[in-house]
């Protein structure tokens, strides 16, 4: 399978690299491997990229199974502000910092349980899937538990055009080697199947 990664200079793409969703369409499939083996499709079931839920923020909201047996699609509300990433959060009934989406940016959040979530990002970056050409940027994505222990961390490339990565490494803190990490599962997009 072909595939290109061209390293991005301008920080400005155009408008799908900074709207969320832009590339999803009703009927789409992502297909994913993990470990080098193929997983069943994610299927969009729908996408609204004109949402108005944030002002001066680029939203979208859409619909989306992650399992063929899924009875409900899963719902995303996301907006961009800035080059920092929203979800709404229907708990809370406030949008909440997601992650950064622009480079060299970081931003970290704590999760229900206690512990503390770092995104760093890199450089911004293109690939091309099944025709499909995504600005991605480079995310780590480190956990550390209340005590400042390393729990694990993710290497990943992230499309918001997709809203998801196109691929990435979770590890976990190498007892072999201390502040070393060790892969645990490689995942890939290895396949945009066009909607039906």
């Amino acid at each position: 399978m072909l595939r290109r990664l061209t390293l991005v200079v301008a920080v400005g793409i155009g408008h799908q690299a900074s709207q969320p969703a832009a590339d999803l369409r009703p009927g789409m499939q992502l297909v994913y491997s993990s470990n080098g083996a193929d997983q069943p499709a994610w299927s969009v079931d729908s996408v609204d990229v004109d949402l108005t839920a944030m002002p001066n923020a680029r939203c979208a909201r859409f619909l989306l199974r992650r399992r063929p047996d899924q009875s409900r699609a899963d719902e995303s509300r996301l907006c961009v502000a800035g080059d920092t990433l929203y979800g709404w959060s229907a708990r809370r009934e406030a949008w909440v910092p997601q992650r950064p989406v622009g480079p060299g940016m970081s931003l970290t959040t704590r999760s229900p349980s206690g512990d503390t979530v770092r995104y760093s990002t890199g450089t911004k970056a293109q690939e091309t899937i099944s025709g499909y050409r995504l600005t991605l940027v480079e995310t780590t994505v480190t956990t550390v538990d209340s005590l400042g222990r390393p729990k694990r961390r993710l290497r990943e490339r992230y499309a918001l055009s997709l809203a998801t990565a196109t691929g990435g490494t979770f590890e976990a803190p190498d007892p072999a080697s201390p502040g070393g990490w060790r892969a645990e599962q490689v995942f890939e997009l290895r396949a945009i199947r066009p909607e039906r």
